[in-house]
């Protein structure tokens, strides 16, 4: 059996990382909605960025190194 490729793992990565952005958000919310205070959505906002920035840099990185081998 052949091995994913490098874009197809980076893809199911960005995915786990989009979710768990999504769970962040929402413990923001719900933390605001008990407390009152704005700082829990930025919390949530600044915490999911942390697992989804670096998957969509690595997941940029495979798509650009598999569109130059496909070129070569």
């Amino acid at each position: 059996m052949s091995e994913p490729s490098a874009k197809k793992a980076a893809a199911r990565k960005l995915l786990q990382a989009c979710f768990l952005e999504g769970l962040l958000l929402i413990a923001g919310l719900i933390a605001y909605s008990l407390t009152g205070n704005w700082v829990w959505i930025a919390i949530g906002v600044l915490g999911g960025l942390g697992f989804s920035l670096p998957a969509i840099i690595v997941f940029v990185r495979a798509s650009i190194e598999e569109r130059d081998r496909a070129s070569r």
